[in-house]
């Protein structure tokens, strides 16, 4: 999957900005592509169909992949591509059941919007509630409802919706360990779901605060801290819409 035209002119690399919302286009068009496609098709066409509806722009077309993949990917949008749907796999939005097939899964088909996952029995919601913390984030379960959580919100921490990156599904409350509702979750990036800890701790009481990790400081400038510190609050004293 190199090479979007034979006459593309390379400029210079994007920015960190421009870099983050190609990421975000490309990931949505690899996913509307495999919607379009019937929900499992191969790479090639997979990349095809995003490249020709993704809206991407000449800039996008014609800057440089990253330094470090140069010679193997021809532009910034080939490179980003390829990556795609290996981030959406991670993700637990799209699995690779065989050699070049991909193909959606349930919480990612436009059936499973407004959902979180599926219910499961009485059975494995007790294990689920029953293992360490920890251990619940390995589970398939968490994997789908993590995946759920991500699709729902487009990618994009709550907080502050260009931070795309380093993406984290905070508990609000662990009550429905197992089969949580949307208001049970929150999606924030790595940096403002330190800063949660930091400022509130919460919700890491009850009988699963000795199970969560020790929240980290977050790293912040003094000039954005209280404006994020406000929308941190704003998020989580308001009940969140089903």
């Amino acid at each position: 999957m190199r090479g979007v035209a034979e006459n593309t002119s390379v400029s210079q690399p994007l920015d960190k900005d421009e870099w983050r919302a190609l990421r975000k286009k490309a990931r949505v068009a690899t996913l509307d592509a495999l919607r379009d496609l019937g929900g499992e098709a191969q790479r090639r066409a997979i990349y095809k169909w995003a490249l020709a509806h993704g809206d991407f722009t000449a800039r996008e077309l014609a800057a440089a992949p990253p330094e470090r993949a140069e010679g193997k990917y021809r532009c910034a949008v080939d490179h980003q591509l390829s990556w795609a749907l290996t981030n959406l796999k991670r993700d637990g939005l799209v699995e690779n059941p065989r050699w070049n097939i991909w193909k959606l899964t349930g919480v990612a088909t436009p059936a499973a919007a407004t959902a979180l996952v599926e219910p499961i029995g009485r059975e494995r919601l007790a294990e689920l509630r029953a293992m360490r913390y920890r251990d619940y984030l390995r589970t398939p379960e968490w994997r789908s409802t993590r995946a759920a959580a991500l699709l729902r919100v487009g990618n994009a921490c709550s907080l502050d919706v260009t931070h795309t990156e380093k993406l984290e599904v905070h508990h609000r409350t662990y009550e429905r360990l197992g089969a949580e509702l949307v208001t049970d979750l929150v999606v924030l990036c790595h940096a403002c779901h330190q800063l949660h800890h930091q400022e509130q701790d919460l919700p890491g009481q009850g009988r699963h605060k000795d199970r969560l990790p020790p929240p980290a400081l977050a790293e912040r400038s003094v000039r954005s801290s209280r404006a994020r510190k406000h929308r941190w609050l704003s998020l989580f004293r308001r009940p969140f819409p089903s």
